[in-house]
């Protein structure tokens, strides 16, 4: 995959990442997957399953159905809009990203509660 520094990438496992250059102390240029954790970048090792699925200049080209931007659960993309659950359509060309979760994080993470009754 022939991915270019400051590109986003979307793994596999749903991790969705910039492709950046480091310097290191010896003023060498590296080449780096980077994550925001907490605002902050940090270096991100691909796990031995996970592989590379998309990237793009653009994050929104990585948004999948099922993944939640902003808080709002997306059910429709088009090549000109994202349709999300309780939101009005959101054109792609002005969506302003501030979170992701991808469905594949939401999968990983969330817990199932099955009803039951008490006697």
């Amino acid at each position: 995959m022939d991915i270019k520094v400051g590109e986003y990438g979307r793994t596999n496992k749903g991790n969705i990442f910039i492709y950046a250059n480091v310097v290191d102390e010896k003023g060498n240029k590296l080449d780096y997957i980077m994550k925001l954790v907490d605002g902050r970048p940090i270096k991100y090792y691909l796990s031995k399953d996970e592989q590379i699925v998309k990237h793009s200049f653009n994050i929104i080209d990585l948004i999948e159905v099922g993944d939640f931007i902003n808080g709002n659960r997306v059910y429709k993309i088009t090549s000109a809009c994202v349709y999300c659950v309780g939101k009005a359509v959101q054109n792609k060309l002005t969506i302003n990203i501030e979170t992701i979760l991808t469905h594949e994080q939401y999968q990983a993470n969330c817990y199932t509660v099955k009803s039951s009754t008490i006697n």
